[in-house]
């Protein structure tokens, strides 16, 4: 099956866009082993695994909900799980596993690390999709570019989603160690960030993520408040 020109333009754009992302845990590392020396490995690989404990518990719920309803509803549904899914495993991790405020940190961080990587293959895989001509390639490729995904300028964006997405991430690990409790707050805060982004981002990229950006910081010190 042959392809012009045009049609890996923005399968290549895609692909850059993915790559980009992959510099902000080396950056991101770099400055927590400034900051806090080196990681504790236990609780970076428990970090990495919880999220993709989470990952697969939502395999479940997304196969049942498919076979019921429509993809965009499917999606929606398993938006909205990211929250009860993530969030009380990231609760038992800090309950079982969690010793120190350096522990969370660095399980916050690399909760957030394997996602950037999650997130740069399935880029990567969409981009080799979209060069296709068959009916899903070329329904997969109107999707994308209806939700500004195949544009130049998703990479600036994409890249500071994943920062901010990091300061999420060790932020609520941080406030689950300090206080239980707040999984009451994380849990539905988790879901409603995630849906924002998802829905909001479609027509306002730039603004959804300054404000992401803005939300990402507020519970990052908030988390580095009730520890430190």
């Amino acid at each position: 099956m042959t392809t012009t020109s045009a049609e890996h333009g923005p399968a290549a754009t895609m692909r850059r866009n993915a790559l980009a992302a992959l510099p902000v845990p080396m950056l991101l590392g770099a400055l927590l082993l400034a900051l806090a020396g080196a990681p504790p490995l236990i609780a970076l690989v428990l970090g990495a695994a919880g999220w993709l404990l989470a990952l697969v518990l939502r395999q479940p719920i997304a196969l049942l909900v498919s076979r019921r309803t429509t993809p965009e509803r499917t999606a929606t549904i398993v938006g909205w799980c990211s929250g009860p899914a993530e969030e009380l495993v990231r609760l038992a991790l800090v309950l079982l596993a969690i010793r120190s405020t350096e522990d969370a940190l660095w399980a916050g961080f690399g909760w957030a690390t394997v996602e950037v990587l999650l997130v740069v293959v399935n880029g990567i895989a969409l981009a080799s999709l979209i060069t296709k001509t068959d009916a899903k390639s070329l329904e997969a490729r109107a999707l994308l570019e209806a939700q500004g995904m195949l544009g130049a300028q998703q990479v600036v964006w994409g890249v500071l989603e994943r920062v901010s997405a990091t300061a999420v991430h060790i932020g609520f690990t941080l406030l689950l160690f300090a206080q239980p409790w707040l999984v009451l707050v994380t849990l539905p805060l988790h879901s409603v960030i995630n849906m924002s982004i998802s829905r909001l981002a479609k027509r306002h990229l730039a603004a959804t993520e300054l404000v992401f950006a803005a939300v990402a910081a507020v519970v990052l010190w908030a988390g580095l408040a009730v520890t430190l």
